[in-house]
């Protein structure tokens, strides 16, 4: 789903978006992991590049949902407000594997006010995060070298304990976002964007008080099977546990934000 292209986020675009294509250290552990394989969201891969699951596809999820359905449609979509706040009633896709709940765009071009409430934040987090170019930094302030997860489409996923919501009880921070993307440049990272994670129990409401639903869509992973570092492709707690790995029922949700990225729609689910 794409939203309008900022060239450069100091410099505000204008127009209608665009639609485009054990132990407590243990548990701990786990719970990043959990939080890492929870942000994928099209083939996923490890550090070495080795894929665990494909480019993603659209099609009907395959196992019971409560949500409304939605099979065949490109990822990048929009669908018309329907509820408070100019929210969108949440669809059900399966993403290479992946069964996937979002919120799509409205529909509704950008007012110039969201406009100018999110270039002011867009602005105010490029400018806190922009020491994260140097991938040392990064480090030094906690970003985890060894929860890389590669997806096709984003780059590598590195996140920082500190500020994962729903693992801390920590909502939203514009300032501290809990994951900082990558591309890989002739072997170097080059960073190229933040995800932003709330816990799974915040509201439509909630949510696009963040960001406009004219501008971003908000997504989450459900029904995953955990196991050895991989996902499995079965959806139910029974089938997971029958496999022998660990039943997660919902991620929380989750935005990237593309601010050096400048070819990519801001909220794009991929660059």
């Amino acid at each position: 789903m794409s939203t309008p292209c900022y060239p450069d986020v100091d410099r505000p675009a204008t127009g209608a978006p665009r639609k485009s294509r054990g132990t407590r250290r243990g548990a701990w552990t786990f719970a990043l992991a959990l939080a890492v394989v929870g942000s994928l969201g099209g083939g996923v891969a490890d550090a070495t590049g080795g894929a665990v699951i494909g480019p993603h596809t659209a099609r009907a999820a395959q196992a019971p949902v409560s949500s409304t359905r939605m099979g065949g449609a490109g990822m990048d979509m929009c669908a018309p407000a329907t509820g408070p706040g100019g929210t969108t009633a949440p669809m059900i896709m399966d993403e290479g594997g992946l069964q996937m709940e979002m919120y799509p765009t409205s529909c509704t071009p950008p007012t110039w006010a969201e406009l100018d409430r999110v270039h002011t934040m867009l602005a105010r987090a490029k400018a806190a995060t922009d020491k994260y170019r140097d991938f040392n930094v990064a480090v030094r302030d906690g970003y985890y070298p060894s929860s890389i997860a590669f997806v096709q489409g984003q780059g590598y996923h590195y996140a920082n304990p500190a500020y994962l919501g729903g693992i801390r009880g920590r909502g939203f921070d514009l300032l501290r976002p809990p994951f900082l993307v990558y591309d890989k440049v002739a072997g170097k990272l080059v960073l190229r964007g933040l995800m932003y994670y709330v816990p799974a129990t915040t509201t439509a409401q909630q949510l696009a008080a963040i960001f406009p639903p004219s501008m971003a869509g908000w997504h989450r992973h459900l029904n995953l099977c955990l196991r050895a570092g991989g996902v499995l492709h079965v959806y139910t707690d029974a089938a997971c546990a029958k496999a022998g790995g660990f039943f997660l029922p919902s991620t929380g949700w989750m935005v990237h934000a593309w601010l050096w990225r400048p070819d990519s729609g801001v909220f794009a689910i991929d660059m």
